[in-house]
Order: C-alpha cells, then structure tokens, then sequence
C-alpha cells in the first residue's frame, strides 16, 4: 500500500466504525452444532477453494459443486475415482460471480490442485468413518480444532481453518490472517510479513498474538474487529491504491 494516500489514523477511524456495524448485523451462520454435516462440508469446500482466489469465486465454486452432488459424502470409497473426474469436469466450467457489484463468468484457476484436495479429505474424513461434527466436538479448544484441521484437510493452512471455524459459528477468537489484515499489520507495525511466516501453526500463531494485541484497542470482540478490518482495508485498498 502507499502510505502517502491512506494513514493509520484514518484506518482505524474506519475500522472503529465499521465494528459497530458489524455487531449490529445478525450472524450470517447458525451455531455448527446447528449444522448438519452436508453444511459443514459446504463450509469446509468454501475455504479450501479460498486460497489465493477472490472469496466470492470460492463460494460460487462450492455452490456449482453442491447443485452438482458433489458435495455428498455417502458415496463410499469405491466412488472415489469416479469422484476425482467429475470434479474435474465440472470446475472446468466458469461460474457466475458479483465481484464488486459487476457480474462476470469466472474459470477457478486451481481445479486440479482443488480436486485433489476435496477427494483426499473426503477419503480423510469419511473413509475412517468420522465426520466433521465429531472432529469438532472431540477438539479440546478452538486452537486444538484448528490444529486437527490442518492435518487432516488436504489445502487446509491455519488461515483456512481459522475462516472455517468463524463461518460456522464455532469460535470467534481465532484470526484469519489474509492478506488485507496483513496490509493493515504492516501499516500499524511497518513489520514487512512474508508469506513463509504463515504456512505452520507455530508462525501463524506468533503474527496472530501481534494481531490480538492491536485488536484489543478497538474494544470489539476478535472476530468483530477481524471481519471490520479486512472490509476496511478492502475498500481502502480498492479506493486509494492505483
């Protein structure tokens, strides 16, 4: 970001004001215990395909999948390979996005890194005969939820698992560090983060305790104050960067 076009100051005022809207907006989700599993993988295939890719593409992936069937983890382990080409065939179809109040016909640029991924989890999770329900349930902590994520969803980083379990409800204290509330950290704490910092839990967990420290000062719980700056800077971003 330039500096000379935007200031911390104006930021944060933003950022203050864009809480308290967002406490006054009702959940968008339900609480997960709420949530029957077929919901939970819905939510789970929303943050994988999220990688490196506009949010509103990854969630119009994941509906073109669930209009498909493809979402439907009953199949058995016989299914597999049948599983893996018709989620190949039907990524290499563009979706239909609202990408800045334009609509457009997007193609999901990592459909062969995306169908391995939901295949492997899929095999993960429902060929040991768990679900995601019990993994949740049998965690200790949303930071032990997270951590079990990681190892068993294929394409799932801190990051991922950390939006998965703020979508469906299940905490709200763990960051999502994308790369607009990484903007705004380097903007606060000019500390330049490199993408490696994030990859493992133990350095993701270490940019996330700065996080927790700056976002104490709005008086807003984590996830308020995470969702506000990561539409604030968002905006910003699209506004005064050229």
């Amino acid at each position: 970001m330039e500096r000379s076009k935007i200031t911390l100051q104006v930021i944060d005022t933003a950022i203050q004001a864009m809480c308290q809207e967002v406490d006054d907006v009702k959940p968008q989700h339900e609480h997960w215990q709420h949530l029957d599993e077929r919901d939970l993988f819905y939510e789970l295939v929303v943050c994988v395909a999220s990688s490196q890719t506009v949010f509103e593409t990854s969630v119009a992936v994941a509906d073109q999948l669930k209009k498909r069937g493809l979402l439907d983890f009953n199949q058995g382990e016989d299914f597999l390979p049948q599983y893996r080409v018709l989620l190949q065939k039907t990524l290499e179809n563009p979706v239909d996005v609202v990408v800045n109040g334009t609509p457009r016909k997007v193609r999901y640029r990592f459909k062969n890194r995306l169908t391995s991924f939901l295949a492997d989890t899929m095999l993960a999770i429902y060929g040991s005969g768990t679900s995601i329900k019990e993994i949740l349930e049998e965690a200790h902590s949303p930071h032990d939820a997270r951590k079990v994520l990681v190892n068993i969803v294929s394409g799932f980083g801190p990051k991922q698992a950390s939006l998965f379990l703020r979508r469906i409800g299940y905490c709200s204290d763990l960051a999502v560090l994308d790369t607009h509330i990484l903007d705004y950290l380097e903007l606060a704490s000019l500390v330049k983060i490199k993408p490696y910092m994030l990859a493992k839990t133990t350095g993701y967990e270490r940019i996330e305790s700065e996080f927790l420290r700056i976002a104490e000062r709005f008086g807003h719980a984590i996830g308020c104050v995470d969702l506000a700056m990561w539409i604030t800077m968002r905006v910003a971003k699209r506004e005064f960067v050229r």
